[in-house]
């Protein structure tokens, strides 16, 4: 039975739904993520749908983005989309993200026709089944209660490949592997599922690059932001279906650190590729 306490998807499919406000410039409602700045998801996710809705039967195949300045979360997002080019088979769309009349983000996506073509990708690695998995949502819950902190539901379950979780392994290992999915049936329009992977994707990746180091959530020295985020979407997918995270980080250094990664189906399609970097820096002890 689904336990409703861990997860809270129907609320992030309507945040990431915009209201329009103006020709080309929609208005988002932010939301609470345990921390006083805004999640970088969920600006992905908005960004990403305020642009999709100006562009007519294309779907996005990248989108190119930068993290500015930390927004708040007590406060709704407005975002302009410049519409830069509409070509035979591709569109681009600039987006701006506004608070306070202050540039938070900046993104860049592309949009194609379907179309056909040479086709390879990298092979899935070897993983177990996800429903033989543990959820780590339990476990999520049962800490902050043990810290005397309030849960955050998520919109998407997490299972983790290996001894500890997306965000805290004891491996040392600069790779992970994580299944996720969403606990409930989703409408079919591939906007929703697009835009919910934007959101999910900033979760834990750049934790990935900590795993050498031995740094884990709750290090009081710790410094941790996303600076820049990419996503290329090769293939249809959903997001109420089962998909891979395999992570690495190949380098850290000057206080980022740089984080990929292939995102397959079930089936071992690769559905998409990430790429982050961000600030980790360490500052002493106090």
């Amino acid at each position: 039975m689904l336990d409703n306490s861990l997860y809270n998807t129907q609320e992030i499919l309507d945040l990431l739904v915009l209201e329009q406000i103006g020709p080309d410039r929609y208005r988002g409602q932010s939301h609470f993520m345990g921390s006083p700045n805004v999640f970088g998801g969920q600006v992905l996710g908005q960004s990403l749908y305020a642009a999709a809705v100006t562009v007519d039967n294309r779907r996005p195949h990248s989108l190119h983005s930068l993290f500015i300045l930390p927004g708040n979360h007590r406060l709704p997002i407005e975002y302009e989309v410049e519409r830069v080019r509409d070509g035979g088979t591709f569109s681009t769309r600039r987006v701006v993200a506004i608070q306070e009349g202050r540039r938070i983000f900046v993104m860049s996506a592309s949009f194609q026709v379907t179309e056909e073509g040479l086709s390879h990708q990298k092979p899935a690695p070897e993983s177990e089944d996800p429903e033989s998995l543990a959820s780590n949502l339990p476990t999520w819950k049962q800490r902050a209660a043990s810290t005397n902190r309030p849960f955050q539901p998520v919109p998407v379950d997490f299972r983790a490949n290996h001894n500890g979780d997306i965000f805290s392994s004891d491996t040392r290992h600069p790779s992970k592997r994580v299944w996720t999915r969403a606990p409930i049936r989703l409408s079919d329009d591939p906007l929703v599922h697009e835009a919910l992977f934007a959101y999910v994707s900033d979760y834990g990746l750049l934790w990935t690059a900590l795993q050498p180091h031995g740094v884990k959530m709750g290090d009081k020295r710790l410094q941790i932001a996303s600076l820049d985020h990419t996503i290329w979407f090769h293939r249809p997918f959903r997001m109420d279906d089962w998909l891979h995270f395999s992570m690495e980080s190949p380098n850290a250094s000057g206080g980022r650190g740089l984080c990929f990664a292939h995102v397959y189906n079930k089936e071992g399609v690769l559905v998409a590729t990430l790429a982050q970097e961000g600030l980790i820096r360490l500052r002493p002890a106090a």
